[in-house]
């Protein structure tokens, strides 16, 4: 795999893997992907914080059942709601794409 693709396109790979398996280690998304071993994590923090899969040692499962995908979804509500009242509007877009992924995959599940 070429090692220059985007981080969107590395991280799809990622979801797909996950599609068909129930888990993947670290080693086959690096060989699917192409990535540095610190890319690949850093991949699989910015999924995990999203709700797409669940970090485990070694590597990722699946994402949360429906039930966990709303209590995602309330989390991040709460963080944005903490992060007005500090007025920290990078935390209020991230935490607002956040909750805008759990309910596409809300809907997707239902």
């Amino acid at each position: 795999m070429s090692a220059s693709l985007l981080p969107a396109q590395r991280r799809q790979r990622i979801v797909e893997l996950l599609g068909r398996r129930e888990y993947i280690t670290i080693d086959e998304i690096r060989a699917a992907t192409g990535a540095s071993m610190a890319t690949t994590h850093r991949d699989l923090d910015h999924l995990a914080t999203m709700g797409a899969l669940t970090r485990i040692r070694g590597g990722a499962t699946r994402p949360p059942s429906p039930r966990g995908e709303a209590r995602l979804l309330a989390a991040c509500l709460t963080r944005v709601r903490q992060a007005l009242d500090r007025n920290d509007l990078t935390t209020v877009e991230s935490a607002l794409h956040q909750a805008l992924d759990a309910c596409t995959r809300l809907r997707r599940a239902s």
